[in-house]
């Protein structure tokens, strides 16, 4: 069974309170209902939620009716309009009064609405801290960790230009051998060449 939609401020008058206190309720989430685009407050009913506030609202003024018409006999004698003017001044307070009852009860609701989703908020809050220094202190670790690696790789590096230093002196020093040999290679062959020619001199003398 479909809703009815009814403005704020004909609930308030079906109920008997004020139309802050019926935004009060719907704000606490105690009754159905928002602030649409219109701009308008609604409170959303069932059929038997309707009907009955309907029925009650017909009670009442029934009873509205009764007093006024006691009220006006009263008045019919001097004595009875002060007596009717008292009842109507105590009838007055007392609707204020409950009125008033009406808007504490709906503030206490919606304070403790308020300071429940305060207490959520704080917890996501604390939670959010919580996740936010973890997350500082793990980059810290990685800050931690890259820096030890860095170290690392400069170690090798320079671990590495040693090395090549290493072996750049020691293919000098190859190179140098290598020379020295040739020279010597260069000075036995000239030295075999210059016997053989000796030799060949002394052979041809005899």
């Amino acid at each position: 069974m479909d809703d009815v939609k009814v403005k704020a401020s004909e609930y308030a008058e079906l109920t008997g309170v004020s139309l802050n206190t019926v935004k009060n309720r719907i704000r606490a989430g105690v009754v159905r209902g928002s602030k649409e685009e219109d701009g308008i407050w609604y409170v959303y009913l069932s059929q038997d939620e309707y009907h009955h506030l309907m029925r009650s609202q017909e009670k009442r003024g029934e009873r509205q009716r009764e007093i006024n018409n006691s009220l006006e006999k009263l008045k019919a004698s001097f004595e009875g309009q002060l007596i009717a003017t008292y009842i109507e001044i105590q009838m007055l307070k007392d609707l204020q009064k409950e009125e008033l009852l009406h808007e504490m009860s709906s503030l206490y609701t919606l304070l403790a609405v308020r300071e429940k989703e305060i207490q959520i908020m704080r917890n996501q809050l604390e939670e959010a801290e919580k996740a936010l220094k973890e997350r500082e202190e793990s980059i810290k670790e990685l800050q931690k960790k890259l820096a030890e690696l860095e170290k690392s790789l400069k170690a090798l590096e320079n671990q590495l230009r040693d090395k090549e230093l290493s072996l750049a002196e020691k293919d000098i020093q190859m190179q140098k051998m290598l020379l020295e040999k040739e020279k010597e290679l260069l000075s036995k062959t000239a030295q075999i060449e210059q016997l053989k020619r000796e030799l060949e001199i002394k052979g041809g003398k005899e």
